[in-house]
């Protein structure tokens, strides 16, 4: 490990006034959690940072109150790393992971779980204009979103066929989110392929509810402080799930793999399907309960 690599921003180093770089790792939201993160930790010790350029991941923090600079750091900069996962406070599951994030930038005792993203200048940008007036938003909008970047924190998407048909004949509207390589859900409006990260989290400002597996989507939705029935199999709700979710965890007891599936020192199966193919836990969650839930939800 680099001898600068910092684990936990203390007061001594918030104070010394060194240029503190930081390293963004993991998916699309991780990086959402850093940036709650960084903010948190700009408000509360009015420390800035300096963000390794990483092409995919440097559009979120252009105009991120806590960044001064965006390149790549000397040989002998001082380093963190957002990397939760690798912290001991991970292995107990009542801690959510956004917390642990505070606590490596030294953020004292926040447990706030309202997410931030600079989208101030998205309201200027013309491509996103011309794609929310050219969707056709109904009275109750579903956004479903059924990949992930991990196969095993997926459902079947015979499964997602049969809430969405069940969505349609209770008269909601439904679009799809994701990668143009993503098996198309019949019924929903697909906007497969068709949304930068950015233009996600506006377009969830227009709905009702959100029905996702744990990934980006989920984390978007709470940026926009949209309801969301979140999915949850292999990862553990306690420790990704936000407040005005209602997270359904799939039953693992079955499951042979269960400690070995997914987390800190199994990473090479991330990218891997399930081995149990159609015992695979998340397509034990009922989705006639997920449509009674998102119907209870927009009926109110």
């Amino acid at each position: 490990m680099n001898s600068n690599h910092i684990k936990y921003l203390t007061p001594e180093i918030i104070n010394e006034g060194t240029p503190i770089w930081v390293n963004p790792v993991g998916g699309l939201g991780d990086i959402l959690m850093l940036s709650t993160a960084l903010k948190r930790a700009h408000d509360a010790h009015g420390r800035k940072f300096r963000l390794a350029r990483r092409t995919r991941y440097t559009r979120f923090f252009i105009h991120h109150p806590a960044i001064e600079e965006i390149g790549n750091p000397p040989e002998d900069a001082r380093i963190v790393v957002n990397d939760y996962w690798s912290r001991e406070e991970y292995a107990d599951p009542n801690t959510p992971s956004l917390h642990i994030l505070y606590k490596i930038f030294g953020v004292p005792e926040c447990t706030d779980s309202e997410l931030y993203l600079p989208l101030d200048d998205m309201d200027s940008d013309e491509a996103t204009r011309i794609l929310l007036e050219n969707i056709p938003f109904g009275e109750r909008n579903v956004f479903i979103a059924t990949s992930s970047e991990s196969p095993r924190k997926m459902m079947h998407p015979f499964k997602w066929h049969i809430i969405v048909e069940k969505l349609l004949a209770q008269r909601c509207s439904v679009f799809q989110l994701g990668h143009s390589g993503d098996i198309p859900i019949v019924g929903a409006y697909s906007l497969l392929g068709v949304t930068t990260p950015m233009q996600v989290c506006r377009l969830l400002e227009k709905a009702q509810l959100v029905i996702t597996p744990d990934n980006f989507v989920m984390h978007a939705a709470q940026l926009a402080r949209v309801p969301a029935i979140a999915l949850f199999g292999p990862t553990e709700a306690s420790h990704y799930a936000y407040p005005r979710h209602i997270a359904l965890q799939a039953d693992k007891r079955q499951c042979p793999h269960s400690d070995n599936c997914l987390g800190p020192h199994v990473a090479d199966n991330y990218p891997t399907p399930c081995p149990l193919n159609e015992k695979h836990c998340m397509n034990t969650i009922d989705e006639s309960k997920i449509v009674d839930i998102a119907m209870s939800i927009l009926n109110k």
